[in-house]
């Protein structure tokens, strides 16, 4: 709503819709994968439901470097189709949900006169320029993809000072995409997939598929807000739960569940990192990987750590040592070597598929595309595939690709896919800089942080918390308003869902306590909530260890 003709997409739970029809797609698992799936499927005609067992984006999606890849690591291994299809996927992020995506430059020291000097990573720049031509086509001039190039020792020190008593011989310079709230791109293809007629809700575990003789007709499942049980009802089901899909397609088999193996993932949040401005690829001293360090909301995103994982996701837990032993090779890339504990401000960590069993002293070696799976052909079971994949950028593309195969087993004729092009909710904004002007003059009363901050969250739709803030809004209506608007509109049942997957204040560190309980009584104020169910929420928050499944299940739920 608002004067400028803007809107919001409604989201709205309602367990009773996934009940009340046979489904043609079921997908099981809300990250962004699932949240891909629904959206395409949905929006070609199908007709879909979507259900996660905690809140959507709360699991393996929860963690993100933010990077937007263009491909250009892949350029290294000369696979060229991975590289075309990660720029083609970037290049429609950036055109669809422009608030959420921007460009962001990168910078990796060069040296010597081998792989990493600068000819060579010059060349390397050109290579990537060349199969990108066309990167910035339909592109606001504010969101295209500048040329890379390579930096002088001169120009590298003055972004990087930190080198300036190591051998770098300048540094190669690329942009990539940045996305300010990768929950928020997720969640943002819910609601597109919900505006499309799908029915989807969070906080709805699959229990068991539902079997006829050797087909998957649905699944049974429990309401985990009231513990109702229920079957939905599917021609297709589609597993999308992740390091979850072991659980709930456990009575199929113990080779049901793929992929088999599974890596723990970890990022930081830290204080202060190398550059404000540019994110760094820089290369540990001790075991040569290459750890980035992104700015992101004023601190630093520090990525990624890896190791082995082999338990249960519910308990998945990141030790003392995981992190002191990530701390070691992140200070192992810095001349300085100066992180310490008192630097740490969050941990975002989650559980990523791998290609085989890692080797003893070795990292994991992750999948690399996406894996699809039809049981029919694997397992002889009709009615179920299997997705799983670990990249944002390409999330996208592997919705369109999955959701033709399932259509044709189906038989059913579906639209042509409108993803490429379609803005995801908020996203309809052709020239950024009009728009922000446009904000800008519209409410000249709110501080300009504050506005950008609702624009990159919200696009759009942040017109329709200007109308509930009302005329000349404080900070506290402003607060009181985007609680309204997501409760109304985004389906958060906790504390947890509200600030770590739909505003973002929590996701960098811990506000405040007076700011976490202002949210947590304007939250309180619209559901109703006792001041015992506010103060397990807001404890919910504070103990929360990292953001995997951050303040999903207080003890009030």
């Amino acid at each position: 709503m608002g004067g400028r003709g803007y809107f919001a997409t409604h989201m709205k739970r309602e367990p009773g819709k996934l009940q009340a029809d046979i489904h043609d797609v079921l997908i099981v698992g809300g990250g962004i994968y699932g949240a891909a799936l629904a959206r395409e499927a949905a929006t070609r005609g199908l007709k879909t439901a979507l259900i996660e067992q905690a809140d959507f984006c709360s699991g393996s999606s929860a963690n993100s470097l933010k990077i937007i890849h263009g491909g250009l690591r892949y350029l290294q291994q000369a696979d060229l189709p991975r590289v075309l299809e990660s720029i083609r996927e970037r290049s429609i992020l950036l055109r669809t949900a422009p608030h959420l995506v921007e460009p962001v430059p990168c910078l990796m020291p060069t040296r010597g006169l081998g792989m990493k000097s600068r000819p060579v990573m010059a060349l390397g720049m050109l290579a990537n320029d060349i199969l990108s031509c066309n990167r910035n086509r339909h592109l606001d001039p504010l969101r295209r993809i500048p040329r890379g190039t390579t930096l002088t020792r001169k120009e590298c020190l003055e972004i990087l000072p930190m080198l300036a008593d190591t051998p770098a011989t300048g540094a190669a310079q690329w942009y990539d995409g940045l996305a300010q709230d990768t929950e928020r791109l997720a969640l943002g293809m819910v609601k597109a997939a919900a505006e499309a007629g799908a029915a989807v809700a969070n906080y709805v575990k699959a229990e068991a598929p539902i079997l006829e003789g050797r087909r998957v007709v649905g699944v049974r499942a429990v309401d985990r807000l009231d513990g109702t049980t229920f079957d939905i009802r599917a021609e297709a089901v589609i597993d999308a739960a992740g390091p979850w899909s072991a659980q709930w397609l456990a009575g199929l088999g113990p080779r049901a569940a793929v992929p088999a193996h599974w890596a723990l993932s970890m990022n930081l949040i830290v204080k202060n990192g190398p550059s404000a401005t540019h994110a760094a690829g820089l290369q540990s001293r001790s075991n040569g990987r290459l750890y980035f360090f992104m700015p992101w909301r004023g601190v630093t995103l520090a990525g990624t750590y890896y190791r082995e994982y082999t338990g249960s996701p519910d308990g998945l837990q990141v030790t003392e040592a995981d992190i002191d032993s990530y701390l070691a090779e992140l200070n192992s890339c810095l001349p300085d070597g100066k992180l310490a504990r008192g630097d740490l401000l969050a941990v975002h960590a989650g559980i990523l598929p791998c290609r085989r069993r890692a080797r003893p002293g070795r990292e994991p070696d992750l999948l690399r595309h996406f894996q699809y799976t039809d049981h029919a052909k694997r397992d002889g079971i009709e009615g179920l595939v299997s997705v799983c994949g670990i990249k944002y950028t390409t999330a996208r593309g592997a919705a369109e690709t999955v959701v033709g195969k399932v259509a044709r087993k189906l038989r059913k004729p579906i639209a042509p896919s409108s993803t490429r092009s379609a803005p995801l909710p908020g996203g309809g904004i052709p020239d950024w800089a009009d728009f922000r002007r446009g904000m800008g003059a519209a409410h000249p009363e709110i501080p300009a942080a504050g506005l950008d901050r609702l624009l990159s969250l919200y696009g759009t739709e942040a017109e329709a918390i200007f109308a509930l803030a009302g005329p000349h809004p404080g900070a506290g209506a402003l607060l009181r308003a985007e609680a309204q608007f997501c409760l109304r509109n985004e389906m958060p049942q906790t504390l947890g869902d509200l600030v770590f997957r739909r505003t973002g204040i929590a996701s960098a560190g811990l506000p405040e306590a007076e700011a976490l309980r202002a949210w947590a009584d304007a939250m309180g104020t619209e559901l109703n909530w006792s001041a015992d169910r506010i103060h397990s929420e807001i404890r919910a928050v504070e103990r929360a260890p990292h953001l995997w499944q951050a303040g999903c299940f207080p003890a009030a739920l």
